[in-house]
This record gives C-alpha cells, structure tokens and sequence, in this order.
C-alpha cells in the first residue's frame, strides 16, 4: 500500500532509517487495521508523512497519519491537540509512542484553491485564522519565529559568509528587518505555521477547517504570510494582489500592514533560504516575491 514513490523519497532522506521506518510502517499499519477495525482507501498524495483515507468499523470517515519520529511531527502533534475546537481538524484517536494519529475526515473536503473570488477568500481566511490563533498554553517547546529565522544564518555557513544564489542585498535586508521585527514583537501567539490555501478546507459540517500545523510560536502577522505567498502567478500584475491582500488582512484580523509587509520579505528570504538548503531550486519563488514586498516597503 505504501507508494514506491515515497518509499524512495524516505529512504533519499533519511538513509537506512527511512528504510526501516517504512518497514515499521507496513506491520503498523497491520496492526491498526485489526486494533481499530480500519479499512484503508489508497492514500493521498505523500509528503513527509504517510497518509492515507480510513473507514472505521465500516461506519465513520476518517484519516489515518504515520508521522516520522522527528521534530516536526511531534511539533504537528501537540499542535493538533492544542488547537482542538479551535477550527482546527478533529483528533479522533493518538498514540505518540507508536507516532500516529488518526483524524476526522472533512468532507467533501475542496480547499480554498476551489475559490475564485479573491475577498470570499480573504474572508475564510481570516475566520479561519481568528478561531485558531490563541495564546501558547501547552508546556510543550513549540519553534519559534526567531528560531526559524536562523536559517538565513544556515545559509550564510554553506556559503562562508557569503549568500549563494540569494541575492546579498536582499539576504542583509531580511536579517536587519528580522532583528527589528523580532526585538519588538511583544504579542506572541501559537499559529499554524503553514495557513494556506491547501490547508483550508471545507466540511458540511464544521465548515472551513485548518490541517496540518505546524505549531510555530509568534505574531499573529506571520501565519499570514504562507497564505500570502501562495496562488499569485495567475495574476497579471501580482503586486497588485499582494497589496490588496496585505491591506485587507491588516483590516480583517487588525493587524499591522507595515509588520505584514516586513515579515512577508523575510519569509520569502528564509523560503530561499530553504529551498537552497535543500538542494532545489524554488528559492528563485522566494526571490521574486520578495522583491514584490521590498517594492511594498518602499511605497
């Protein structure tokens, strides 16, 4: 059942690890499938977790995720508990030992890629974004903005001091305003981290609900910026959307119009960032938008 795609994917990644862990994978999936009566449909298109559609005991929708033993997942995990009832995807049952959680399944399930209307959009957003965000009450150890900011710091050690593909003006710019940023910011929230148009989507019956977080603590400001970066190539003249999005959520969720331009730079910096990192070639993606916001902070 597990796809030879991710199989390999895994194995790229993490080596003889992600070998065994699909290896475990398969016999757990084995013994779910008797300890909580699950039928499996095929699974959904893989990231970095196994996921796939689940029937149980033949009677209720749901979806089963596999997390790898990490980080992330663990971060994914107390997120999806902290944010329960909070329009946030529905825990159905957990276990952290064995790493994985099975969830509601919403349906019919279309995101907000479905939407042409860019204001419904902004609108289903910001409802969504003002249910989730609340103040940090887990014990757990969430990332931060300022520890995923050090990714630039990442870069400038690839490349001794320098900034690779990056452009340096624009790579100095993004640690200056990420250092201002983040010595002001007084506001702190637990955010999804990754609120954009694929991780909004729609249930007869809870309506417009957030999967997949992240769980990344800070300014509300910044969980807007995933959203933001996503969708804008089909625009003719894309700083035109960016600044109608950027005003309209700082009206919506009353939020800073200057701080979402500034941390929508640095963002796009650090995406370069990563993607580099990661040996592709997106961060060209980030450079462009991020010459979008410079333009923005300029007017």
């Amino acid at each position: 059942m597990i796809p030879t795609d991710f199989r390999l994917k895994m194995q790229t990644i993490y080596g003889d690890s992600g070998k065994d862990w699909m290896a475990y994978v398969e016999g757990l999936l084995e013994s779910l499938k008797d300890r909580l009566q699950l039928t499996y449909d095929k699974p959904f298109s893989l990231s970095y977790n196994f996921v796939v559609p689940v029937r149980i005991r033949q009677e209720r929708d749901a979806v089963l995720k596999i997390g790898y033993p990490n980080n992330d997942f663990s971060n994914e995990f107390h997120a999806l508990q902290d944010f329960q009832g909070r329009g946030m995807v529905e825990v159905l049952d957990y276990n952290k030992v064995e790493g994985w959680i099975l969830l509601d399944r919403l349906l019919p399930g279309a995101s907000l890629h479905s939407i042409d209307d860019e204001e419904e959009v902004l609108s289903i957003f910001a409802h969504t974004a003002k249910r989730l965000w609340h103040k940090p009450v887990s014990v757990h150890s969430y990332p931060t903005v300022q520890s995923w900011s050090k990714g630039i710091g990442r870069l400038r050690e690839r490349f001794n001091g320098g900034s690779g593909p990056i452009p340096e003006d624009l790579v100095l710019k993004a640690e200056n305003l990420y250092t201002e940023l983040l010595g002001t910011s007084t506001d702190r929230f637990l955010l999804h981290g990754d609120l954009h148009h694929g991780n909004i989507l729609y249930s007869d019956s809870s309506g417009w609900t957030a999967i997949d977080p992240k769980g990344l603590i800070g300014e509300r400001e910044y969980d807007c910026i995933q959203f933001m970066l996503n969708e804008w190539k089909k625009w003719e003249v894309p700083i035109e959307l960016l600044r109608y999005r950027t005003r309209t959520l700082a009206s919506l969720l009353s939020l800073s119009y200057e701080r979402l331009i500034s941390y929508g730079f640095c963002h796009s910096i650090l995406s370069a960032s990563w993607s580099v990192e990661d040996g592709l070639d997106g961060w060209k993606n980030g450079v462009s938008l991020a010459r979008m916001f410079e333009d923005l902070l300029e007017e």
